[in-house]
């Protein structure tokens, strides 16, 4: 028998009410927060927990990858496509040669693209909020 938890029942909500602009977000947050359980496990000598964890951080920013629609905009789909490459590259280094500085390497783009993506989710939303009041 399953048992009870009242924060899967919260994230399932969570995900299930939100935009894709949040959703885009909340997926980058957890990226990030796989590779930095990842590092604190590096530095504690602790190999299951980083693979677990890095794992979890390469099969997040795999969905990212494969979330893009080149329809949109075939240069920006390559662009991107190539940045969720080169992360997952840094996470594979970061586990087989277990050095930290490939899971920063990692971070350092995951917290720009985030902070982008934050970027033009806000304008999307200021021109939909502008578009109501005026239109």
């Amino acid at each position: 028998m399953a048992s009870f938890n009242p924060y899967d029942q919260y994230l399932n909500i969570q995900f299930g009410t939100a935009d894709q602009g949040t959703l885009i977000l909340m997926t980058f947050d957890g990226a990030i927060r796989f590779c930095n359980e990842a590092r604190e496990c590096m530095n504690k000598q602790d190999d299951i927990g980083k693979g677990k964890w890095l794992t979890q951080a390469y099969d997040t920013v795999a969905e990212l990858r494969k979330s893009l629609k080149p329809d949109v905009d075939e240069n920006l789909v390559e662009q991107l496509s190539k940045a969720y490459e080169f992360i997952c590259h840094q996470i594979t280094l970061a586990n087989v040669l277990n050095k930290e500085e490939h899971v920063g390497n990692a971070l350092t783009v995951l917290e720009q693209m985030r902070t982008a993506w934050r970027e033009i989710i806000q304008q999307q939303r200021q021109n939909a909020a502008s578009n109501v009041l005026v239109g």
